[in-house]
């Protein structure tokens, strides 16, 4: 009797799945668009990391305590899901630490937006040549974690089989495009809630701009430049992220080993409008709605026993614009710091130029481009720095000053004081010696890694790694000779761009981010009590079943529980 009654029980449940998996939304957009399915996986685990991009976990706590994230707190309440901090890694940028989970590599790239001494010129990551030229090369050096996987609107493939949406790539490829121009209109068709849903959000945006403009008008904002890139930011935060929900979903459906998604809503919004406003917050509860859809789809799949991991890549902090707290852009101080014409690369979150926001003046209070003294009677324009014009590359709080001939070290002395001191830029750093930085800042002169102490807070969470990746983020190849940060302990951070909220530095919300993993996730912490992408990196090829190298595990060790 019990067997029968068990054995109908399962008939039950296996027809209840197959009529699930006949209605299925995915299962058709597979059976139309052709694609193929993975074989012979149904013992090997598989795994899907969602990343919601920019998200500290002070925030992502505080979306939690007022019901804006309501799936990702039932994970917790019910799933039995683990909340880990995890430290960004310095620069505390997308690039930096996806480069890190994803190839193994710390510290990949000095910033966002840097002076490429290879090619000579001055590159942005979300650009698709110099993106593509990083993700190369970190393929060179590492074994990608994305192998035979996908990967959705992130900046790196991560050697996906399958990528979409990258800045790396920035292809629709041949889901949609190639030898089946319809496949677009086939999966639009097939998701018309989600067509009617971007609809609505998009006149959101619109009266949302309406209230920036408002709000904005001291700031020097107008109404044309707010409303000219709803539709990108509309593209970015609402429509991307729907098409990687779904192909999330088909890719699930299809058994890939890995698929890998990034949410960028939140980061538009934070560095537009702040981290903990309201309208960054809202959108956090389209991106925890489209994340329960994407692990349901998970848990229903035949071909693959499947884990979820939600994380994010950094935080983001609230900093003034530093062309606003000085009373002048940051080209400006350069300029007359130096006493000579650069060649200037800043732009501000949306890529328009910065424009002065007061007259030219001196930073000794006089008009013009008049020299004024060093301490040791010299002019800057004496100094000269060669007859080629020096480099200036910022974005975000970070910013490079690069040289086409080495300073000596009284005029890289005089130099750096000058640019903290009248320039009020916080902190100053240049490499110095073997591994070594020294430091300006307002409160003096310092070397790392001697004086960590004195120049980062003893009580910063991450303190242990982040005086290292400080040091390997300012000897990087393509790092300026002179690095300006925005950080400060002494006040407010300022940011280079015009932006309300930003992140690179190593401040305590901007590289204290979260890891919202499942109960039987292999992570190690060890004594430090927190992960880094390095050991996400390597939970996730644990989970996979590969070994360090990517590459399987033996047939026996499959067998044993991870």
């Amino acid at each position: 009797m019990f067997r029968k009654t068990k054995q109908k029980i399962e008939n039950q449940t296996s027809s209840i799945r197959l009529l699930r998996r006949w209605f299925s939304r995915s299962e058709w957009l597979i059976r139309l668009l052709g694609l193929t399915r993975a074989r012979g996986s149904a013992s090997e685990p598989g795994l899907v990391l969602i990343q919601i991009d920019g998200l500290s976990r002070r925030q992502f706590e505080r979306a939690l305590a007022r019901a804006h994230l309501p799936f990702l707190a039932r994970l917790r309440r019910e799933e039995g899901y683990r909340l880990h901090s995890l430290y960004s890694g310095l620069p505390s940028v997308t690039p930096a630490m996806t480069a890190e989970l994803l190839y193994g590599i710390k510290c990949a790239v000095p910033s966002f937006s840097f002076y490429s001494r290879a090619s000579g010129t001055v590159v942005r990551m979300f650009d698709p040549h110099p993106a593509r030229e990083v993700d190369e090369r970190l393929r060179a050096q590492g074994p990608p974690l994305l192998a035979d996987g996908s990967a959705y609107a992130g900046l790196f493939t991560g050697g996906a089989a399958e990528a979409h949406f990258c800045a790396s790539t920035m292809g629709l490829d041949d889901l949609f495009r190639r030898k089946y121009p319809l496949r677009l209109a086939v999966v639009l068709l097939f998701s018309v809630y989600s067509l009617l849903r971007v609809g609505v959000l998009l006149a959101v945006e619109f009266v949302l701009a309406l209230f920036d403009f408002a709000r904005g008008l001291i700031a020097g904002h107008d109404l044309w430049t707010e409303l000219k890139f709803v539709p990108s930011r509309v593209g970015v935060s609402i429509l991307m992220r729907e098409l990687a929900t779904i192909g999330a979903k088909i890719d699930v459906t299809r058994g890939l080993p890995i698929v890998y998604l990034d949410y960028v809503g939140y980061d538009e919004q934070a560095h537009r409008r702040g981290p903990s406003s309201r309208f960054a917050h809202w959108t956090l509860k389209g991106i925890d709605r489209a994340a329960a859809r994407v692990w349901r789809a998970a848990r229903r799949s035949s071909l693959r026993p499947y884990d979820v991991w939600i994380f994010s890549d950094h935080g983001s902090e609230e900093m003034v614009p530093y062309a606003r707290r000085a009373g002048r852009t940051l080209e400006e101080t350069v300029r007359e710091v130096l006493g000579s014409a650069i060649r200037t690369f800043i732009d501000d979150v949306d890529g328009a130029p910065i424009r002065s926001l007061g007259p030219r003046s001196s930073l000794a209070g006089r008009s013009g481009m008049r020299p004024r003294l060093c301490r040791d009677g010299r002019t800057a324009a004496h100094l000269q720095i060669c007859a080629a014009e020096p480099v200036l590359a910022a974005r975000g709080p970070i910013g490079h000053i690069y040289f086409q001939c080495p300073l000596d070290r009284d005029e890289r002395d005089c130099l750096a004081q000058a640019l903290v001191e009248r320039g009020r830029i916080p902190l100053v750093a240049v490499r110095e010696g073997r591994d070594r930085v020294r430091i300006w800042t307002s409160e003096g002169q310092f070397r790392l890694p001697d004086d960590t102490g004195l120049v980062f807070p003893r009580d910063h969470p991450f303190l242990e790694e982040i005086v290292p990746d400080f040091i390997t983020a300012c000897w990087h190849p393509d790092a300026g000779d002179f690095v300006l940060w925005g950080w400060s302990r002494a006040e407010r951070s300022c940011v280079f761009s015009l932006e309300t909220g930003s992140h690179g530095g190593p401040g305590r919300e901007e590289t204290h981010a979260f890891a919202l993993l499942s109960q039987g996730a292999p992570i190690q912490t060890g004594a430090k009590g927190y992960l880094r992408p390095l050991d996400l990196r390597r939970a996730a090829l644990r989970h996979l079943r590969r070994d360090l190298s990517g590459r399987r595990l033996a047939i026996a060790a499959r067998s044993a529980s991870p």
